[in-house]
């Protein structure tokens, strides 16, 4: 490789890496130049051994042969997308300290010497805040500035109880060893929310920095699609929420259809019931079988949802899950659907018999016939909704029992 970077730069595999830059780049030849040469100064600045990674999506506009003249390492990534780029760029850089950032001139790099600094004292993420520095003109249109990332960042605060101040910043600092832990898995440009959403839950120490974001210095169009990023971003943060998308809806849902089939179930067939000036006659059982469940649904897929991402996206533990998991069991699982199968059946053979003991005439049975029925599809979604959570339960158990392993061990070993 022949380098023109600063001694400060390391090229060599053997020596031991203290900061990289990682650059995710297709075909970012006009701007490139500009970028590598600010992140050689931010680490001349620094005084630390570093490198800069230039994480290539296959690039044709000569960004490779480019990067390597100016002692840049490139990483070829085989798969597209923003977050895959940066993926297999920060798993190949080999420094404690890592620092990202888009190739298009958008960041200078230079000022992630402060952002760098902040790490050096025991933070675990950095975030270069553009909407506590500066926006210079045409940096950032419209619509992004005041509608999409305040939104976007709001969302992300409220559900979890984080104090980001633009959650769609690009560039970052972080320690290698808090990647490691984040599991990064996103190939588009949800990464950065996954990274935000990730470290909040699993309680990473966070600082901002306030940067100043410059116009795309590119003669084309940029990678980033508005609406469809932004939705694929909201989808991320929505994805790891269950209280807010599952719980609290499902819990309400079961609340009001609970209580309108026992006031309903408590009246005679036929007869209609008023709450205030609102008349409730039999069609409504309708209306709260079906938000029962509805509701019933929601807290299962919840629980289901949530214990997935903590076995499968964060592998983390969780006090309320640990309790859970030890208290419910198939078994139980079991026992309780087939206790509620029983009482629906036995609610429909009374129905029957009432029919019957009427020599098969009218019948004023549509509030119990109905909630048996709800009775029966609960026992029925609980048994197959148990299944699976046996599965997921199993796991998370093991997940745990190796944390309380490797915890011994730290202990033993210190």
């Amino acid at each position: 490789m022949h380098s023109t970077a600063p001694e400060s730069i390391a090229n060599s595999i053997s020596e031991t890496i203290d900061v990289s830059f990682v650059l995710p780049c297709l075909n970012e030849v006009r701007t490139l130049k500009t970028c590598i040469e600010k992140a050689q100064t931010a680490i001349e600045r620094l005084g630390m051994l570093g490198e800069i990674v230039v994480a290539d999506n296959g690039s044709k506009d000569g960004s490779q042969e480019l990067a390597t003249s100016l002692g840049a390492r490139v990483v070829n990534v085989p798969v597209r997308g923003y977050g895959a780029a940066l993926i297999w760029g920060i798993r190949a850089a080999r420094g404690e300290y890592i620092v990202m950032g888009d190739a298009d001139d958008s960041y200078d790099f230079r000022e992630a010497v402060s952002m760098v600094e902040k790490l050096k004292t025991g933070y675990d993420l950095v975030i270069g805040t553009r909407l506590k520095g500066k926006i210079l003109p045409g940096a950032m249109p419209w619509k992004n500035r005041h509608i999409g990332t305040p939104i976007l960042t709001r969302i992300v605060n409220t559900l979890y109880r984080s104090k980001f101040s633009d959650v769609n910043s690009g560039m970052r600092a972080f320690s290698k060893q808090a990647f490691q832990q984040l599991d990064m898995e996103s190939p588009g440009m949800e990464f950065a929310s996954e990274m935000l959403v990730k470290s909040a839950i699993l309680g990473l120490k966070i600082a901002e920095v306030p940067i100043t974001l410059h116009p795309d210095g590119r003669d084309r169009a940029p990678h980033l699609r508005p609406w469809s990023d932004g939705w694929r971003h909201l989808k991320y943060i929505l994805l790891f929420a269950p209280k807010y998308v599952y719980w609290i809806p499902g819990s309400l849902l079961i609340f009001f259809g609970l209580v309108l089939s026992g006031i309903l179930n408590l009246t005679p067939g036929g007869e209609s019931v008023y709450i205030g000036e609102f008349r409730f006659n039999d069609h409504w059982i309708v209306v709260s079988a079906l938000s029962c469940l509805l509701g019933y649904e929601l807290l299962l897929t919840g629980l289901l949802a949530h214990l997935y991402t903590l076995t499968h996206r964060i592998r983390r533990r969780s006090k309320r899950m640990d309790w859970i998991v030890k208290a419910v069991s198939i078994e139980k699982i079991i026992l309780f659907s087939l206790v509620m199968f029983g009482v629906g059946l036995g609610i429909e053979l009374s129905v029957v018999r009432t029919w019957v003991d009427g020599d098969f005439g009218p019948l004023y049975a549509i509030r119990p016939a109905v909630t048996g029925m709800v009775f029966i599809l609960i026992g029925a979604q609980t048994l197959f909704s148990g299944l699976f959570y046996a599965i997921l339960s199993d796991r998370y158990q093991a997940h745990s029992l190796m944390s309380q392993n490797s915890n011994s061990i730290d202990r033993e070993t210190h």
